[in-house]
């Protein structure tokens, strides 16, 4: 698992979105342009503090997100594999958010 405690969520579920590509029947609600601060921001606070996952993306606009942050004793954690993406795209992500693996 890799710490990303103190990420901001919101840069976080935009830079997923960003680095992930439209897959399979997605092309039907596909769209182009970036997340926008506001919808990532609603995504983010749709998830209440006593939960076990802080986000939880699975398709977005079509694209294949696939990035799940738990949150575990206090820590928020994603998996140290982008399920659907590359050794590259995470290191793109965590290097976004400041994270150094």
């Amino acid at each position: 698992m890799i710490d990303i405690t103190g990420v901001d969520l919101v840069k976080f579920t935009q830079k997923v979105y960003e680095l992930s590509r439209v897959q399979g029947m997605g092309v039907l609600a596909a769209r182009p342009g970036p997340l926008s601060e506001e919808e990532a921001t609603a995504i983010v606070h749709d998830f209440r503090e006593d939960e076990d996952f802080a986000l939880s993306l699975d398709y977005l606009h079509g694209r294949s997100c696939k990035m799940h942050v738990r949150r575990q004793g206090g820590k928020l954690t994603i998996p140290d594999a982008w399920f659907d993406h590359s050794q590259d795209q995470l290191d793109r992500l965590l290097d976004t958010v400041g994270i150094k693996k």
